[in-house]
């Protein structure tokens, strides 16, 4: 979508409230009654269209003009355009007034702790990248994750809260649950703690996917791969959810998902024989040593841990 640039180098946090104020202040005032939804009416966003409109009418007004009467003159004929303009509203905001992407990683090894600008608590496991916006707008709080995150949203009853995992869309109004989704697991799992969420996974050819919905204490796991979905009740949540107090606890775990978890806990490449994908590991490994997870590790595989270069090799007979 095209950005404003009205000749000036800069434009403050104060200019863009003004222009905000200015643009909502003239939406107010419109006198619409019940406005259809915009499908009924086939209505098209044209943004470059309204972007030419707006910016002919200011440079018409000479360069002398305040930045005020600017964009007052740019709501005034954003206001003309009436219905239009009323349906699409959050999508002339964007156009006049962007609100800037923010983007926080954790590196292995590390967990990061954030508070969005709604109050939802955001705790980001290593390994993992979280795009979400400075401010939300609209009806709707969307951010996208890559990798594992454990989420405390802050509830709103006008406005779900929606996570972008690649295909996977989970969807809430106020709620606690975790999300991993790291790639190279070719699964998304969503665990929920508190409330209910909706996820909705990638649609199979033409057919809509449907969305499953998970209450406290039940599990989905979407294979990327095949688009199909599991779900699961009885799930120790708390065990899955530790990893966001520091602690470190397995509970019939498949041993891939257990090795994945302890590179980004220690930062590591670990690499198992193929006889031992279908293992499964219950374990706390809090405040344990790298070398002396692998050790025990070893026992549980029935074999042994042979350091590669910095990363280690996991063989074993199988479970």
């Amino acid at each position: 979508m095209r950005k404003f640039n009205f000749r000036k180098k800069h434009i403050t946090a104060k200019d863009q409230s003004l222009q905000e104020e200015i643009v909502n202040q003239y939406f107010d005032k419109l006198d619409l009654g019940n406005v259809p939804e915009v499908s009924d009416h086939g209505v098209e966003f044209r943004s470059d269209e309204i972007y030419n409109r707006i910016t002919a009418q200011i440079d018409g007004g000479g360069k002398t003009k305040s930045f005020k009467k600017q964009w007052l003159v740019a709501a005034s004929l954003l206001a003309g355009l009436c219905f239009s303009a009323y349906i699409f509203r959050n999508n002339i905001l964007d156009l006049v007034s962007p609100i800037a992407s923010k983007q926080i990683a954790a590196i292995n090894g590390k967990m990061i702790n954030i508070t969005l600008a709604d109050g939802t608590k955001v705790w980001l496991n290593g390994g993992s990248k979280l795009t979400y916006p400075e401010k939300f707008r609209g009806d709707k709080r969307e951010i996208t994750l890559v990798g594992e995150a454990f989420l405390d949203v802050a509830h709103d009853a006008q406005k779900s809260f929606i996570v972008h995992t690649g295909a996977i869309r989970t969807q809430v109004l106020g709620t606690s649950f975790n999300v991993k989704a790291y790639p190279e697991d070719h699964v998304v799992k969503v665990d929920v703690l508190t409330g209910k969420v909706g996820v909705i996974g990638a649609s199979n050819n033409a057919k809509r996917s449907q969305t499953i919905f998970l209450t406290p204490a039940e599990e989905v796991v979407f294979n990327t791969h095949n688009n199909l979905a599991v779900k699961k009740v009885m799930v120790d949540v708390n065990a899955l959810t530790a990893w966001r107090n520091g602690e470190l606890v397995f509970k019939n775990m498949p041993l891939p998902e257990v090795l994945n978890t302890i590179e980004h806990r220690f930062n590591v490449k670990i690499n198992a024989d193929l006889n031992l994908v279908r293992c499964s590991i219950s374990a706390n490994f809090t405040n344990v040593s790298l070398v002396n997870i692998m050790k025990i590790m070893s026992k549980l595989v029935k074999g042994k841990a042979i350091q590669e270069g910095t990363g280690y090799r996991l063989r074993g007979k199988g479970c």
